[in-house]
């Protein structure tokens, strides 16, 4: 099963936006695409993934519930046509107001986004293929990533930020 973000201009503000917030947002925002990725890389959902699901569902819109984040930070999906489809991410009001503004609504799973899945080929993905569903599976390498050199993943600026202490002590640079 494929994961697509319906509106993806509008819910990659809103993750944006939430991430440039920092704090509690920020970490709901990295909650949702941690989510959004084990998805896009799964049939169904496993146990692991449904702990996270609310408590009470959603019984507003057909097939669709709503992901748990940190602070009341919400994640709402539909099943539709086979997909995970990701609708609205928010805090808990901005979530109830969306599903009541937008109960009854037809999905078109044509202007949604395809969220990219390690484990699977969405280069040149042909118009039309999320309505039947054609995406190719390839081998799946989930040891590549973690046996990359550090030095491939993460670039140097990003390393002097993460260890500012060790790469400046009282304005000296830190012998190694």
């Amino acid at each position: 099963m494929a994961a697509i973000i319906y509106d993806p201009v509008q819910f990659n503000k809103k993750l944006e936006k939430m991430h440039l917030a920092g704090g509690k947002a920020g970490v709901a925002a990295r909650q949702a695409k941690e989510l959004i990725q084990e998805l896009a890389g799964s049939d169904h959902l496993d146990q692991k993934l449904s702990s996270k699901l609310t408590k009470n569902g959603e019984v507003r819109m057909e097939n669709c519930c709503k992901f748990h984040l940190v602070s009341g930070h919400r994640l709402v999906m539909v099943r539709k046509d086979g997909y995970f489809v990701f609708l609205f991410l928010g805090t808990h009001d901005e979530t109830d107001n969306w599903i009541k503004n937008n109960v009854g609504a037809k999905l078109d799973l044509s202007r949604g986004e395809v969220v990219p899945d390690p484990c699977r080929s969405v280069e040149n993905i042909p118009k039309g293929s999320i309505e039947k569903g054609s995406i190719e599976r390839r081998e799946c390498q989930e040891d590549d990533f973690y046996d990359r050199p550090l030095h491939e993943t993460i670039d140097q600026q990003t390393l002097r930020d993460i260890f500012h202490g060790l790469c400046s002590q009282s304005g000296r640079a830190a012998q190694y």
